[in-house]
């Protein structure tokens, strides 16, 4: 997959710098994404996919708030 997008200046120069771009930005994007992930709590993970499985849809949890919050 090819992905395009703007950089300032900068840091695309040092970017180009490195021996093997792709490895790189690769390396770095898989290191943010895994950042991501654990920065969540393990309760919030715990619960994510939670209702996969469920015949709640967006629009019922949506009518729920609603009616508990207002």
């Amino acid at each position: 997959m090819q992905l395009a997008f703007e950089l300032p200046d900068e840091l695309g120069q040092r970017i180009l710098q490195r021996v093997n771009v792709q490895q790189f930005v690769q390396r770095a994007i898989e290191k943010l994404l895994l950042e991501e992930q654990t920065t969540q709590t393990p309760i919030t993970q715990s619960l994510v996919g939670l209702l996969s499985k469920s015949n709640c849809n967006e629009a019922d949890y949506k009518k729920y708030l609603e009616s508990k919050h207002l």
